[in-house]
């Protein structure tokens, strides 16, 4: 997941306190952050967003993101054109909306850019877990299913599609999120 801004903006980089600063409402312009003179305008997600909890946990320490309804959308599709039409915007996506768009520029924190490489290293910390869920023990289909989707046969895949494969994180990457 990362920060995303417009790509006029001229921002590529925030360290963490700007980061939780822009998001909670006490940074309100870009040039408290080293940006032009122009408004932030936060793009946030509803508070029922599991997208949000990540974030919120991940990138800003567990504080509480400012409301604005008025831009609030749990639809990547929908956040990814808000802020491309709006100079001063700033959202948030997971890593696999950023692999074919450049309608958007991601954000690095502290100076670590959100990429897999990074997350599998454990330097940048703003991931979560996908999960795969059976009722029960699930079929074997069900079961083949699943440690096909995990296995190296289709980790590739996976990669290409902006989505990190377990197999490859790093002990400190993994011990950073248990």
């Amino acid at each position: 997941m990362a920060p995303v801004v417009n790509t006029t903006l001229g921002v590529s980089n925030l360290t963490t306190e700007q980061l939780v600063g822009i998001f909670t409402g006490e940074v309100t312009n870009w040039s408290e952050v080293g940006g032009p003179d122009t408004d932030i305008l936060l793009v946030t997600r509803p508070s029922s967003s599991g997208t949000r909890a990540l974030f919120k946990n991940w990138a800003l320490g567990g504080a509480e993101e400012a409301s604005n309804e008025a831009l609030e959308t749990d639809d990547s599709g929908t956040l990814l054109q808000t802020v491309e039409q709006n100079e001063g915007a700033i959202g948030y996506v997971a890593l696999s909306y950023l692999i074919n768009d450049s309608t958007v520029s991601p954000v690095s924190i502290d100076g670590v850019a959100p990429t897999l490489e990074n997350t599998y290293k454990g330097s940048y910390k703003v991931w979560g877990y996908e999960h795969m869920y059976t009722n029960g023990n699930g079929t074997d289909a069900a079961g083949a299913f699943i440690n096909y989707m995990m296995g190296d046969k289709f980790a590739d895949s996976i990669e290409s599609m902006g989505y990190g494969v377990s197999s490859k994180m790093s002990d400190e990457a993994v011990a950073s999120h248990n």
